[in-house]
């Protein structure tokens, strides 16, 4: 068994291995031994790609390592994919976890069909035998049912399905070592996938209580293409079987087309060999169908499961464009007009929609206090109980429940729904099939009565007391108000507190939270939005029964349609607002996220077409956000709140990555631990040319408050400081900002302390670099002058030297403290800007002891460690001369980099550099430990301020080298910890020193 599976596992690996070669650039070239380290560069680079991550999987598998696990364990819990689940039982195997191999088999055997079943065979068979178990039972690919017994047991088994249980007739398929492996003839796979179950003298077999519903999971796309029925589908858990297509007219149900896509195979191809498995692509020509006669189809798989986007009307569109011109040739006949009419008039549709007043609409105003909640329901069944169960709670009297259930496969939401049914206020309709999402709104609308408004609400959502109320007032406060949305958590353009939608699904207590604030402001602004969010659409009586119902020839299972109502109950004269009065949270996407984005672009298309200039409008309106002052609003009432009287502590930084940040983090913890609210204030960019640049404030709390800016320049920023009792102000930068508006906000009045962790507020190039990338030696200010002239400023500011230094000097002049991290930061601040200069702490001192390097063997390799973001100043020309130098001369040292470079490829291309990629400060300690170092190497050229990789090598009790320069050169003669060597050395004496470091000692 054992020889059989490594041969098929190195085999895989390689195939495997090609496959990644062919499809990512950065692995060109790459030789078989090298792969593995360079897919983890990789990952870091792409950490969302699956199929690097798979191949990580193979390649340790192939080592014969045992964190192989870790990436198949990923891919079976982010994906279910098959083929991770099922070389994470190889692994099992292979290093013993046979429980663990037991519960995993069993999973994989109900959800998933059979692949590689010449190797699959003897793995489930090892795996039964391993845990005793009388044999196994899986489904193949085509729908046949196979069982696995050992050589020396009775050979007789139940089948048992639905109603059903006869015994097994069998026929011999193969015969892995000890095991016998048989097919169960009598059994024809039921359209209605069943729960299967084989047992043997009474007990189920490992894997009995087959899935096939999950076995056989669905997943669709359908639209109209030029060239005909265009469209996607698979089996995510079967990764061997051929996708059937079936087309039947809507009316009459006539086959027009029924079909395999994609030969039949045993087990999956290079092609397939990928963490999920591929979509097949197919096109339906329309001359297979009926041509341009083509009626309105659906589309479903072998089992009558529909696609997404089905039913279709494929020619809808045509016979529109069709009816338009003719419609158009009456108004403008040519001389001799042909004499065919069209059947109606036809209106062109407009780039906009007019205005027109509420006394052109059709019918009389209807006082409507009475509201019809309408929820279609389907999948999730948690999400669904609570929802339901929330609406049924804070109904009020004129309030009733209408659900519909879209026959849902879930039997949980079957029977809770089956318990509501005979509740007072509440109608259960249940859909023969599934229909979709719109058809079944539909259906709960037309249970709308003449006098009742209604609101169309999503089965996910979390609303909370008073929701209907706040709603219902909102839409009657005008006559021509036609629908309301409420802000959400996810809801498009009516999401808070991040108006991209990105926001977290909140806990109940936090919806609670957000209506009870939104409640407390009272806004009794309108808001106009260019349309509702069918998530939770309040619709006015007048609006519903004018505008009509939701479009189901056009938008099928969802997606669209209730901005194609909006867009229509407009043309009518009815207004769309946004409800700032309360908050509903929602879970969104529970019934087809799989075919989202798919369904969002064909929709999208598809309503521009019926409404011209949609998308432009709706971008035109989240380009002037009205919206966004309220957000605002919300987020400062939540925030008072939270400050509670606290002293609060505004922190000013750069919008740019790296050390100030992590030490910016670290200020505002510890001012959060002595009872300080924490403010983290930075410079934003204008979201379009015509906006003013801004201050964006972040609360360094729990809670996220993503819309509070104010415009920097002016009196904003201080005014809200006063205002949310700040007491002291931290400047750790000017950059991003500029040095007029940070010294302008110095002269507020409210006390503050700068932190130095650079030199830009006397070196625009802020790390006094110079020419030729080298360090500039801190020359007289006419030479400073030069610099900047000709190479230009690195601070975003294109203010005169002169001036900066005399900004920067009155702005320390009237600081209460200037901290810098050691002497040698506070020596050159004292030379240029005569400050005076307070030391302060950093970091936390950590133990340390003197270093030792021990002697190496001439052609011992040396292993030289590198950390972090390496770029220019950070030594990246010298480490790549020392590179190429190590390598022409095949010297035995090799570099490994935890992080990454301004240029990976360049380093790359020497073989003597291995680059991990981008890391989370978590993971390093690890990366650490799973690359090991004889000594570390801090190649930067400028006096750095502070270095939080030295305290990382410290921590992990590894001696450095670095030049000596900066805060880093210091710390290390204070402690003894490394070797400080000149800067400007060259490199193949740099070369000596790194290849024999304890010839030398650090005085």
């Amino acid at each position: 068994m054992e020889k059989p599976i490594d041969t098929f596992v190195q085999t895989i690996s390689a195939r495997y291995s090609r496959l990644l070669s062919a499809r990512h650039e950065g692995l060109k070239g790459v030789s078989p031994g090298t792969m593995l380290p360079r897919l983890e560069y990789l990952q870091r680079s792409y950490p969302s790609a699956r199929d690097i991550t798979l191949g990580i999987g193979f390649c340790r598998l192939a080592l014969d390592e045992p964190r192989a696990s870790e990436a198949f364990e990923f891919l079976s819990s982010v994906t279910m994919s098959p083929l991770a689940r099922f070389f994470l039982l190889i692994t099992r195997m292979r290093f013993g976890a046979h429980d663990r191999a037991f519960a995993e088999l069993r999973a994989l055997l109900r959800e998933t069909a059979v692949i590689f079943p010449e190797i699959a065979f003897p793995l489930f068979s090892a795996v039964a035998e391993a845990n005793r178990c009388s044999g196994w039972c899986a489904m193949l690919p085509d729908g046949r049912l196979v069982a696995g017994l050992p050589d020396h047991a009775a050979h007789t088994l139940i089948l048992r399905h639905d109603a059903d249980e006869r015994p097994a007739d069998l026929t011999l398929l193969a015969r892995p070592p000890g095991y016998r492996v048989w097919t169960i003839d009598n059994f024809v796979l039921p359209r209605h996938l069943p729960r299967i179950d084989i047992l043997q003298a009474g007990r189920g077999l490992l894997g009995s209580g087959i899935d096939s519903r999950t076995v056989w999971t669905f997943e669709g796309f359908i639209e109209g293409a030029t060239d005909g029925l265009s469209g996607w589908c698979r089996y995510p858990n079967n990764l061997a079987a051929t996708d059937h297509i079936q087309v039947r007219t809507v009316e009459g149900d006539r086959t027009l087309f029924d079909a395999l896509i994609g030969p039949p195979d045993d087990e999956p191809d290079d092609e397939r060999l990928w963490p999920e498995k591929p979509r097949t692509d197919f096109v339906i020509p329309w001359q297979d169908l009926q041509g341009p006669e083509t009626p309105a189809v659906k589309v479903t798989d072998r089992f009558g499961r529909a696609f997404y986007g089905s039913p279709i009307d494929p020619l809808a569109g045509g016979r529109y464009a069709r009816t338009q011109a003719e419609w158009v040739a009456t108004r403008f006949p040519s001389a001799h007009p042909a004499s065919v009419q069209p059947s109606f008039n036809q209106p062109f549709p407009t780039l906009y929609t007019p205005r027109f007043p509420a006394s052109e609409t059709d019918a009389p105003a209807i006082p409507a206090p009475r509201v019809a909640v309408i929820i279609p329901v389907y999948r999730g069944y948690e999400t669904t109980r609570t929802c339901i169960t929330l609406v049924l709670q804070h109904r009020g009297v004129h309030e009733r429940v209408v659900i519909v259930n879209d026959c849902s496969p879930d039997e949980r939401i079957t029977a809770f729904l089956d318990t509501l049914a005979t509740l007072d206020g509440v109608t259960l309709l249940t859909n023969a099939q599934n229909r979709g999402f719109t058809f079944s709104s539909n259906r709960g609308l037309r249970a709308v009565e003449r006098d009742e408004d209604a609101i169309l609400l999503n089965s996910d959502t979390l609303p909370p007391p008073h929701w209907i109320d706040a709603l219902r007032r909102t839409v009657h406060r005008a006559p021509d108000i036609g629908t309301a949305t409420p802000l959400s958590n996810a809801a498009t353009i009516f999401s808070y507190p991040s108006a991209d939608g990105q926001n977290p699904i909140p806990p109940y207590e936090e919806v609670l939270e957000t209506a009870e604030r939104l409640a407390a402001c009272g806004n009794d602004a309108l808001v106009e939005v260019p349309t509702a969010h069918g998530y939770c659409m309040y619709i006015r009586a007048d609006c519903l029964h004018q505008t009509g119902l939701l479009r189901e020839d056009v938008f099928a299972q969802g997606y669209g349609e209730e901005n194609d109502f909006s867009r229509r109950a407009a043309a009518l004269g009815w207004r769309h607002v946004a409800c700032l009065h309360t908050f509903v949270g929602h879970a969104e996407g529970q019934s087809f996220s799989a075919v989202r984005s798919d369904l969002i672009r064909r929709n999208l298309a598809t309503l521009n077409g019926l409404h011209p200039g949609y998308d432009r409008m709706v971008q035109a309106w989240q380009a002037r956000d009205p919206l966004g002052p309220f957000r605002r609003q919300l987020d400062l009432a939540r925030l008072h709140h939270a400050i509670a009287g606290r002293p609060v502590v505004a922190l000013l930084t750069h919008d740019r990555q790296g050390g100030v940040q992590r030490f910016v983090t670290d200020r505002a913890r510890e001012n959060l631990a002595e009872g300080h609210v924490p403010l983290i204030v930075s410079p934003h960019p204008p979201r379009h040319a015509t906006e003013d640049p801004v201050w964006r404030i972040i609360p360094f709390l729990p809670e996220d408050y993503p819309n509070i800016t104010v415009p920097r320049g002016g009196a904003d920023l201080p005014t809200l400081l006063r205002a949310l009792g700040c007491a002291r102000i931290e400047i750790h930068s000017y950059i991003g900002a500029g040095i007029r508006d940070v010294h302008q906000l110095s002269r507020c009045g409210i006390d503050h302390v700068v932190y130095l962790h650079d030199y830009s507020w006397f070196c625009p190039r802020i790390t006094l670099v110079s020419y030729n990338s080298l360090y500039c030696g801190e020359p007289a200010p006419d030479a400073c002058q030069r610099c900047v002239a000709d190479l230009g400023p690195l601070n975003s500011d294109d203010t005169p030297l002169t001036l900066l230094r005399e900004l920067s000097a009155d702005l320390f002049r009237r600081a209460t403290a200037i901290i810098a991290s050691c002497h040698d930061v506070a020596d050159r601040y004292r030379r240029h800007l005569d400050a005076p200069i307070t030391l302060g702490q950093w970091e936390a001192p950590i133990p340390t002891r003197p270093a030792t390097f021990p002697p190496k063997a001439a052609d011992e390799i040396r292993r030289i460690l590198l950390i972090g973001a390496i770029g220019i100043e950070k030594g990246y020309n010298i480490l790549l001369a020392l590179a190429r130098h190590v390598a022409d001369h095949d010297l035995p040292m090799r570099f490994t980099i935890i992080g990454h470079t301004c240029d990976d490829p360049r380093l790359l291309a020497t073989d003597v550099v291995e680059i991990t990629g981008r890391y989370g400060e978590h993971e390093l300690p690890a990366l650490i430990r799973n690359h090991p170092c004889d000594w570390g190497f801090l190649p930067a050229i400028w006096p750095e301020t502070w270095s939080y990789i030295l305290t990382e090598f410290w921590r992990q009790d590894i001696p450095v080298i670095t030049f000596d320069i900066g805060a880093p050169a210091a710390r290390i003669k204070a402690t003894g910890t490394g070797l400080a060597v000149p800067l400007h050395l060259p490199i193949a004496s740099l070369a000596t020193v790194l290849l024999a470091p304890w010839l030398l000692r650090t005085h």
